[in-house]
């Protein structure tokens, strides 16, 4: 039989974790000097960092398979386990749709403008105590 190796990305998860708390100083940094959009494009990667690092968790690897090297959180959230979990929470539900359906990685290319208002609707979505998602998720 043979076995064909698992492409996987040079990181380990604790260096994901350490992007993670890069991104989450400098999505601080943004929000603290009212640089919105930047702040929202960094939300949405610190969910995708999130989600990759339940991923490595529920596979039990420490290293993510390169498969998942992708930008859909609706696909990385179905691939960490937590679906049904979420589902079972609207509250978490509805945080995690607020951020999937205003989150794009084209942000990055696009002159959009994101309002303080939007931010902060986003912002709740992941760090509310009770329903947050990186507060349930807590990489």
């Amino acid at each position: 039989m043979i076995v064909k190796k698992v492409k996987v990305i040079p990181q380990d998860v604790s260096t994901l974790r350490q992007a993670f708390q890069q991104r989450k100083r400098e999505y601080d940094a943004l929000r603290a000097t009212a640089e919105w959009s930047g702040a929202v494009l960094h939300a949405g990667v610190l969910l995708e960092l999130a989600l990759k690092i339940a991923i490595c968790k529920n596979m039990d690897v420490t290293h993510l398979p390169r498969v998942f090297q992708v930008h859909d959180l609706d696909f990385l959230l179905y691939c960490s386990g937590l679906l049904n979990t979420l589902q079972a929470d609207p509250d978490l539900l509805r945080n995690f749709g607020i951020v999937a359906t205003r989150w794009t990685l084209e942000l990055r290319y696009e002159g959009t403008v994101i309002t303080q208002t939007q931010s902060e609707e986003i912002h709740n979505a992941l760090f509310d105590l009770t329903g947050g998602v990186l507060t349930f998720l807590n990489p």
